[in-house]
């Protein structure tokens, strides 16, 4: 197994502006971990549909679902990256999966 380092994010600090839309802020680092990535199966596939596992990928993190951080974003590979599901697989890890941002 692969295991890559992983900060789970959120911004802090940030204003509004006349639209009422969050503005300016900074990222703090709410835990620090590792991550691996895990393939979308076959099944997963068929039920999810070909955008969703053609733009977002899975990672399992090694703690349980209850202490997972109030975030929004993981950093993996030096790529924020946004948090679109958690998902439960107690008692030893929790998965994230995450939007693809590819260059």
């Amino acid at each position: 197994m692969i295991w890559k380092p992983c900060k789970l994010q959120v911004k802090a600090n940030q204003t509004e502006d006349e639209l009422g839309n969050p503005t300016g802020g900074e990222w703090q680092t709410a835990k620090e971990t590792v991550c691996r990535f895990t393939p979308w199966t076959d099944g997963q596939i068929s039920l999810e549909g070909r955008e969703i596992t053609k733009n977002e990928q899975r990672f399992v993190l090694p703690f349980p679902f209850p202490s997972f951080p109030e975030c929004t974003h993981a950093m993996i590979d030096g790529i924020r990256q946004e948090i679109t599901q958690k998902i439960d697989l107690s008692p030893r890890y929790t998965v994230i999966q995450v939007k693809v941002y590819k260059r």
